[in-house]
């Protein structure tokens, strides 16, 4: 560090360097696993404070609340406590402070809800209840998947049927809409409207818009290959005027395209951005060179990158080992004897981790350690805000804060039980619904009377009443041991008195301390106050970690590579590396599915700082309880063509099969074949029942979108592969039969109308 030199600058390799000081104009950081990308942006915010710049003309976003609150705290401690200053916080906590602000412009009400993932399903469940259809054959699911998939691309109802996404009989698009009137009743939002409706504000409304322009001068983003649609849609607004906007990220690390992130948005920064100066961080501080190696090799594969290659100053490090097991159970047996010679040679366990594609390959690892007497502990299991009496907790304070929140009303206004049970809320619900008001303004209106049912509702409005004049007068923690006191909650769990009821009680006691501490950095602040507290729990929910360990002792930890992403580790054993289990089996279909498996085998790879270890079983994994004939498992197409150099044991030699569904391409192209010769003619007519239309742009055939073929009959189109010009479509026909098929030869037809009205 020379002496002048402020101490935000100290030990930056020349291209952190760059990215640290290097303030104005849009700037893209190509930050490679392992590179320092979290000391670039922290240092970057701490540079742009050195220079003069008001923190709060300083927005920083990420992920997670862990990211931003690490961010933070590490500005903080380089700067001091005008570093608390700066907007660091998710896209989806940023844009839910812009709405607390401006949403009244769209029509809502500043105390707008956010519903997560289960007050949605919650909500859904019993929309499709009120149609009178069965949730077993449509549950809430696929409907909440394809409506967060839609919204992340920023379209509504209106323009999935313009761009022929779905048809006009698709169920979803009637359960979207009364989804959407639900919403708008309970004056609430979802996760996805978080973002959403912010784009809309500043499209609608530009006099807001160019309030937060001049809010907000310097623009950070982390982890930018992660962005979606609507996110980065909402960056472009911002970053329109003074165009001062730093995305850090590694588009070799964009593994949530299942969530809707788009990569193009980081491959194509300098198409937006044509002046934008690009640097490459490829010097890694993490990884052995051994595990570069190797991870560079792989990652190479893949056609939708940008050229780089980390390198490390490190030692080359153990070999990469390679081991094969005969069965999923002797592969997690072969690694519990792999982890006690680690132990035997002075490895802590702490610090090894077990990576798996999915959760539902993990239990035979989990039964192996516990036979083996191996202390593991499982990563991204339930989280502290989704246990039930934090639930219960946080809906009572919700609905302090917004009467308007029906799910939250139906939530707890028969717990603790009040006799309101399902006849009482369905008649209640009915009149909500005649009056066309929130259910707690019909319970008001329903509590006189000396019945059962009007005393219940009576006892609950009145206690919903004085909760709400003590928060404008408590802070937080006080209010919620009121509420526990006054509601019975406490004297339920107290009277049960058992094990199960003596850790919720100790939930709620952290709950108060979780709320005390928001206090103490924030200051206390009657309903406004507790709104901002109910949505920080809220958006806390997605990243939150379970830690209820009852000891210090030292444990190997288990977890998805997709939890990794951000961690690392000495001892990394990445399992289960078969063609259908890592790749998983759904990404086979199309090229883009592969390649953001290769990425997520990348990230894998990339957690290890010393020893990594792949193993794999020559079977498949068994689900369920049903017993079933093992079916083997070929060698994952990852781990062919690796470096012999860095690489000892048991590595699949020449080149990976191409396989799709498990059977080679030309093996399916047969089945088509011999279905064809054996199909009955007369399928060339579409029935009456569907209208169809010429197919206009490929995009329309995405997953979902009903088809028309002239010999094969109707069907519903479930992928795509292979490049322009020789496309294929992966369809499943109404008589279950399901098969790829040429697009250029397949004569398909679009299905835009469908009359599913059962014939008499």
């Amino acid at each position: 560090m020379k002496p002048d030199e402020p101490r935000h600058l100290a030990r930056l390799n020349p291209e952190q360097r760059t990215a640290v000081t290097t303030l104005d104009g849009p700037v893209l950081v190509l930050a490679g696993a392992g590179s320092g990308k979290t000391r670039v942006l922290t240092r970057r915010i701490a540079h742009l404070l050195h220079t003069g710049v008001d923190p709060e003309h300083i927005l920083a976003v990420t992920f997670t609340n862990k990211a931003a609150n690490e961010m933070k705290e590490r500005v903080v401690e380089l700067v001091g406590e005008i570093g608390s200053k700066v907007w660091v916080s998710t896209f989806h906590a940023s844009c839910g402070r812009i709405l607390r602000k401006d949403i009244e412009a769209l029509g809502w009400t500043r105390k707008f809800s956010i519903y997560d993932d289960d007050d949605q399903i919650r909500v859904m469940r019993q929309l499709i209840a009120d149609r009178g259809w069965d949730l077993k054959d449509r549950p809430p699911g696929p409907f909440l998947r394809r409506i967060d998939q839609f919204k992340n691309m920023l379209l509504s109802p209106e323009a999935v049927l313009a761009q022929r996404r779905t048809h006009r009989g698709d169920p979803l698009m009637d359960l979207w809409e009364d989804y959407e009137q639900s919403l708008r009743a309970s004056d609430a939002v979802d996760f996805n409207d978080l973002i959403g409706l912010v784009v809309r504000l500043f499209e609608e409304h530009p006099d807001v818009l160019e309030t937060w322009r001049e809010k907000f001068h310097y623009l950070l983003v982390d982890e930018y290959q992660d962005t979606n649609r609507a996110q980065y849609r909402v960056l472009r607004l911002l970053a329109e005027g003074h165009r001062n906007l730093c995305c850090v990220g590694d588009d070799d690390q964009s593994i949530y395209g299942f969530r809707g992130a788009d990569i193009t948005n980081i491959l194509d920064f300098q198409k937006d951005y044509h002046d934008a100066l690009v640097i490459r961080m490829e010097q890694n501080y993490r990884c052995s060179k051994n595990i570069l190696t190797l991870a560079n090799a792989v990652v190479a594969r893949n056609t939708g990158r940008i050229d780089k290659k980390l390198w490390t100053q490190a030692s080359e490090g153990p070999m990469i080992n390679v081991l094969v097991a005969p069965s999923p159970d002797a592969e997690a047996a072969l690694v519990c004897r792999a982890i006690r010679q680690l132990q035997t040679r002075g490895t802590p366990l702490d610090d090894i981790v077990i990576l798996y594609r999915s959760n539902s390959t993990a239990r035979p690892f989990e039964r192996a350690l516990g036979r083996a007497g191996i202390a593991y502990e499982v990563v991204g299991g339930r989280s502290f805000w989704e246990r039930r009496e934090i639930r219960d907790l946080v809906a009572y304070l919700r609905l302090v804060v917004n009467p308007a929140d029906d799910a939250s009303f139906l939530r707890i206004c028969n717990v603790p039980t009040r006799g309101l049970g399902p006849v009482a809320l369905s008649a209640l619900r009915d009149a909500a619904n005649t009056r066309g008001e929130p259910l707690l303004a019909t319970a008001r209106a329903n509590a006189q009377g000396s019945d059962r049912r009007a005393k219940a509702l009576s006892t609950f409005v009145q206690l919903m009443d004085q909760l709400t004049i003590t928060a404008k007068e408590v802070s937080a923690p006080a209010l919620i041991r009121e509420l526990l006191d006054r509601s019975g909650y406490l004297d339920m769990l107290t009277d049960e008195d058992t094990s199960e009821s003596r850790q919720r009680l100790r939930s709620l006691e952290e709950l108060v301390q979780r709320a005390a501490t928001v206090e103490a950095q924030e200051g206390a602040g009657g309903i406004e106050r507790l709104q901002s507290w109910l949505d920080l729990a809220t958006l806390d929910r997605r990243d939150d970690e379970d830690a209820d360990a009852e000891d210090a002792q030292a444990r190997v930890t288990l977890m998805t590579v997709h939890t990794s992403k951000g961690l690392e580790f000495p001892v990394v054993f990445v399992v289960q590396m078969m063609e259908g289990t890592f790749p998983h089996q759904r990404s086979l279909e199309t090229e883009a599915g592969i390649e953001e498996e290769r990425r997520l085998a990348y990230v894998a790879f990339t957690r290890a700082k010393e020893r990594l270890i792949i193993t794999r079983s020559l079977e498949l994994p068994r689900h369920g309880a049903r017993r079933t004939l093992a079916k083997q498992a070929p060698a994952s197409r990852f781990l062919y063509g690796m470096p012999e150099a860095v690489v000892v044991g048991e590595v699949p030699s020449g080149a990976p099969p191409d396989l799709i569904d498990g059977e080679p391409l030309d093996q399916s192209n047969a089945r088509l074949r011999r279905f064809l010769r054996h199909r009955k003619p007369g399928q060339g007519t579409p029935p009456s029942s569907i209208t169809t239309a010429d197919l206009e742009r490929i995009d329309q055939l995405s997953p979902g979108a009903r088809v028309f073929h002239p010999r094969l009959g109707l069907g519903r189109v479930r992928a795509l592969r292979g490049p322009t010009g020789a496309t294929q479509v992966h369809i499943t026909f109404d008589d279950k039969r399901s098969m790829w098929v040429p697009l250029a030869m397949a004569g398909l037809q679009l299905v835009v109308h469908e009359d599913t009205t059962p014939t008499p």
